[in-house]
This record gives structure tokens, C-alpha cells and sequence, in this order.
């Protein structure tokens, strides 16, 4: 985390003169390795645009690029971040899984601006009944309250990958095309920014070509996989010994 590691004067690489860039596209989405460093910019980002971060702004990005020449959007923006490898993602209890997950991170971000969120609005905006209805009410009440509202999306692919690779397309498509949960919850952000309600939009994934060198190692799991009752004899086949097997 961001802030964890400046607050903590651990090495931190300083990438925020791409902020300067960054500002000129209100709705960005990175694609980088894994290791590359995707969750730690988001996790930048929130330290930047987050109202609720205003106070350490200072001490967190003194002598930072961004630091020395911050834009007028900084410390100004209510964030609802999500991070989709944070739950579960079992087929069977998934759709379950991400809206319980998604209502939690919603409340949190709510809980954060008590000034702009009166117990009685968080607790309209809370009751709606899934996320898609919750974002629907919040853009509504953010555009008409003149509130700048960030989406933050970490690993956005985290559990629609694992299900591609460990269930198959089937099972994939179930959710992510027609009128699947994960199909309609993108659906909703992307209203909400052709009605400006959503000020901006930073969305991560892995580099292609890790999601499908993932897939070959589960592949080659599976076929090495023994069958139930069976036991492992192959390394001593080949000469080996049942520890090397």
C-alpha cells in the first residue's frame, strides 16, 4: 500500500509524474504484467484523489514529483474502490460472494464523508437491494450534489479468469455476457460516466499473456493429476523415487 509504505520510509520507486499525463484522461485502463506494480498505483491514486486522504497528503507525497506540483484535483474526489481478489470465487456462491463483498466496500466508502453522507442518505443509498441499484442511487445523488465521484477497480479480472481457467467458457459467459451479474455491473459504471456522474474511472488487469500462462500450468496440473484411489507411482516408473515423484 501507498501510504503504508511512505509513511513507513521504505524505498518507494516515484512514478507520480505520470500523474501529470494521467489527468488528461478521466477514464484510464492499465494492463501490466503481474508484479508490475498495478495494485500499488491504485492504491496511489486513492492516496491522491481521495477526499478522505486530504489530511496526509502532505507527509505522503512530500518530495514526489506529484508532490511538488499537485493538479487542483487532488484530496477532492469521494473514492469507491474495489479490489476483486478479495473474495471468494467459488462458481456455485459467486454472484453471492461479489455482491456481499461490493456492498461492504460501498458502505465503507460512504462511511468515510459523513459531511456529504448524513446517516439517512447512506442509509437510503445502503438499502437499495444489489450494487448495481446502490451505484445507480449514489451517481444520481453525486451528479445532483455536485459531488466528484472515483472508481478505483483493482484486479478486475482476479475471479472471471480463475473461473475461465478452473470451469471453463460456459461458466465464464454465465456471469460476464447477456444479463450476467459481472456483465451488468460494468454496464452500470459505464452509464453512470456518460452522465458524467462518475468523475473518474481507473480500472487494472494482468497482462494477457499471464492469464493464459495460467490457464497452460492448470492444464498441465490436471493431467498430471492422479486419479482418485490411485497412488502416485509415476517417478518410479521413470527410475526415479517415490520422493521425486
Amino acid at each position: 500500500h501507498f501510504k503504508g509504505i511512505r509513511q513507513e520510509g521504505a524505498l518507494y520507486i516515484d512514478k507520480t509524474r505520470f500523474m501529470h499525463d494521467l489527468e488528461s484522461h478521466r477514464y484510464a485502463f492499465f494492463i501490466r504484467p503481474r508484479r508490475f506494480g498495478k495494485s500499488c498505483w491504485i492504491s496511489v491514486l486513492e492516496s491522491y484523489y481521495g477526499r478522505h486522504e486530504a489530511d496526509a497528503f502532505d507527509a505522503v507525497f512530500q518530495g514526489t514529483d506529484i508532490g511538488r506540483a499537485p493538479t487542483p484535483d487532488h484530496s477532492r474526489h469521494v473514492v469507491l474502490r474495489f479490489n476483486f481478489s478479495a473474495f471468494n470465487n467459488a462458481l456455485e456462491t459467486l454472484e453471492q460472494n461479489f455482491e456481499s463483498y461490493c456492498r461492504i466496500a460501498f458502505r465503507s466508502a460512504l462511511a468515510w464523508h459523513p459531511d456529504l453522507f448524513p446517516e439517512d442518505v447512506a442509509k437510503s443509498l445502503c438499502a437499495e437491494p444489489t450494487i448495481n441499484h446502490k451505484l445507480m442511487a449514489l451517481f444520481a445523488h453525486c451528479r445532483s450534489h455536485g459531488i466528484p465521484l472515483c472508481n478505483l477497480i483493482d484486479e478486475y479480472d482476479n475471479f472471471a479468469n480463475t473461473v475461465l481457467a478452473e470451469r471453463g467458457a460456459d461458466a465464464y459467459h454465465s456471469f460476464t455476457h447477456g444479463s450476467g451479474f459481472y456483465r451488468s455491473f460494468f454496464a452500470t459504471l459505464k452509464a453512470g460516466a456518460e452522465t458524467d456522474s462518475v468523475d473518474r474511472l481507473f480500472i487494472n488487469r494482468r497482462l494477457a499473456g499471464d492469464d493464459g500462462r495460467r490457464h497452460q500450468r492448470l492444464q498441465r496440473r490436471r493431467q498430471h493429476q492422479p486419479a482418485a484411489g490411485v497412488q502416485r507411482t509415476a517417478g518410479l516408473h521413470r527410475g526415479g523415487s517415490a520422493a521425486n515423484a
